[in-house]
């Protein structure tokens, strides 16, 4: 005899595709939005810059985007180590090109667009929803400390008035942050986040020497971001102490992070470089610009990349799971 509930189940099973449908053309409307938005962010940096970069030395420029791009390669694959030590390996090609469409969130208002875009990807590529969440929330943490290192590695170098009072704060933020990865505090923030989803979110803190490789790992983002700025500076015929420059664009950086509400810290980060670097008003602003540029192409770039190649090995997935062989 029939169930009497099966009418019922057999209109939630129709309703789940229509709602994945609907799932998924909202985050190709989200994507588009996004591009949309980093095309214009470009183009509206682009006529402010144009003049300077007519003049500047077009080989160090090279250099500024070489370096910009390696860096964001790297912040994807700390978060593909932050999979590994959350126990859900992944192919690094993979969580790289998750990391990259997701960066493309950071232009849309609002701070959670990055995180729910690279969750999303990952979570439809087959990674469990809860690691693809918290990792990258974690791998945020893990580069704000990261930052912080280098910005006080810079400071005995950088030697200016107004970078010592951010080079001081950097040095009382790494005690704590390195304190913050050990077991017994990270595995209170990770029960609470279990409390607090109702157990949707539950991770193991792993090994306090995992997450210190961790931040190792993010060190050289921080490294290469500097010396982009340090490459735009040298492009424009500016003369200034390359240490200080690479502290400036370091706090500018993850300043322009920190200030959620604005999209990608536009406008954060030129300012904070024109108070840390060193430069006049206007030769600071310049290079903070054309940093800020070149920043938005990598982005465009690897977002439409990371997004082709999300879309591509998702297709091939559905396609090896519709004719196994």
């Amino acid at each position: 005899m029939p169930s009497s509930d099966a009418p019922e189940n057999l209109a939630v099973a129709e309703r789940r595709p229509r709602a994945v449908r609907w799932l998924n053309a909202a985050g190709v409307i989200a994507a588009l939005v996004a591009v949309a938005l980093c095309a214009k962010a470009l183009a509206d940096d682009w006529e402010r810059v144009r003049h300077s970069i007519a003049h500047a030395n077009l080989g160090w420029i090279a250099v500024a985007l070489c370096c910009g791009a390696a860096g964001m390669t790297f912040l994807g694959m700390l978060w593909w180590s932050c999979l590994h030590v959350f126990g859900d390996p992944q192919r690094r090609g993979h969580a790289v090109a998750w990391y990259f469409g997701g960066e493309l969130g950071k232009y849309l208002p609002g701070g959670i667009w990055p995180v729910v875009g690279r969750g999303e990807l990952a979570q439809r590529a087959g990674v469990r929803r809860t690691s693809a969440y918290a990792t990258t929330l974690l791998s945020y943490a893990v580069m704000c400390i990261a930052a912080a290192i280098v910005c006080a590695a810079l400071l005995p170098f950088a030697g200016a008035r107004h970078g010592l009072g951010w080079g001081w704060a950097a040095l009382a933020v790494i005690p704590a942050g390195v304190a913050a990865v050990h077991p017994a505090i990270l595995g209170r923030v990770l029960a609470l986040g279990q409390r607090l989803t109702r157990g949707r979110v539950s991770l193991d803190p792993p090994p306090w020497p995992a997450m210190l490789g961790l931040i190792v790992r993010a060190i050289p983002t921080w490294l290469l971001v500097g010396m982009a700025s340090v490459a735009v500076t040298e492009s424009l015929g500016y003369h200034q102490r390359p240490s200080q420059v690479a502290f400036a664009a370091v706090a500018a950086w993850i300043l322009g992070f920190l200030a959620v509400p604005v999209p990608a810290g536009a406008g954060v980060r030129e300012l904070v470089f024109v108070a840390f670097s060193g430069l006049a008003g206007g030769p600071a602003t310049a290079v903070a610009t054309i940093a800020r540029v070149l920043l938005v192409i990598v982005d465009a770039i690897g977002g439409l990349l990371g997004l082709w190649f999300a879309r591509r090995t998702a297709a091939n997935t559905l396609s090896a799971a519709n004719f196994p062989d």
